[in-house]
């Protein structure tokens, strides 16, 4: 695989990491309030403080290899402190990082060497969104309501969108090239939506995404599963010492 086509692939999945998957065949409720629901979800993420975020990725290149990664994450959005790990199938090398008081910390695992780094606030503030994925879905769904199902299922809603509906190609698309760089010779199609919220709290419990993708000319198929629990109970997130006294 080319280097450049490889660490598209990584930006893919460790900054594209978010929804999408639709049901066969699953019909809403037409009783159901769509754009209620979905702002009371909005609510009720803006009120997140704290949890944890699971998120499992696999892309699958047409006559080549499959990447998959799984991306860890627990967050406490005040004092702001992250902690993150990320693995590879078939890597025993994992990148732990934490930020907290401004700093980060990085280990990669293999030689068991910790690098710090100052964050500014502003860099801080994105990390700050990373539980928001509700939010900006929301913005995505909200003008295309008519392409949007959302039925009960005992104590969930499931949120589906029309399989492969143009506005979900075109953000996929411009979410990717905001990524990768404008210039990227990148085309996406067959986006499709899922996700499920609590419909006592209204958090998100998962989100799926999956979508085609041609990428320098490679096809490929891209899936990303996230789960989210431990919603406003994070304790505290604690720094190695070995970090701490790192001289890197």
């Amino acid at each position: 695989m080319k280097k450049s086509l490889k660490k598209i692939l990584f930006t893919i999945l460790t900054v594209f990491a978010v929804f999408f998957i639709v049901a066969c065949g699953n019909k809403g409720d037409s009783k159901l309030n769509k754009e209620e629901i979905l702002q009371k979800n909005v609510e009720a993420t803006n009120n997140i403080k704290s949890g944890n975020k699971l998120v499992t990725a696999k892309v699958d290149i047409k006559g080549g290899a499959t990447i998959e990664y799984t991306f860890d994450i627990s967050l406490i959005k005040d004092p702001f402190a992250l902690k993150t790990i990320l693995g590879a199938k078939g890597e025993d090398v994992k990148i732990t990082t934490f930020i907290k008081d401004g700093v980060i910390y990085a280990n990669t695992l293999e030689d068991n060497s910790w690098q710090k780094l100052d964050v500014s606030e502003e860099d801080m503030n994105k990390f700050k969104i990373i539980l928001n994925d509700s939010i900006e879905i929301y913005e995505v769904l909200k003008d295309n309501l008519d392409k949007v199902s959302i039925k009960e299922e005992g104590e969930n809603y499931i949120i589906s969108v029309t399989k492969n509906s143009d506005f979900i190609n075109e953000y996929v698309k411009k979410s990717l090239s905001d990524t990768i760089g404008q210039n990227a010779d990148l085309k996406a199609k067959n986006a499709t939506l899922k996700y499920i919220i609590d419909k006592e709290t209204y958090f998100t419990k998962s989100l799926v995404l999956s979508f085609d993708a041609e990428v320098q000319g490679q096809e490929l198929k891209a899936l990303t599963e996230t789960t989210f629990s431990n919603i406003n109970n994070v304790g505290e997130i604690t720094v190695p010492e070995e970090a701490l006294n790192s001289n890197n």
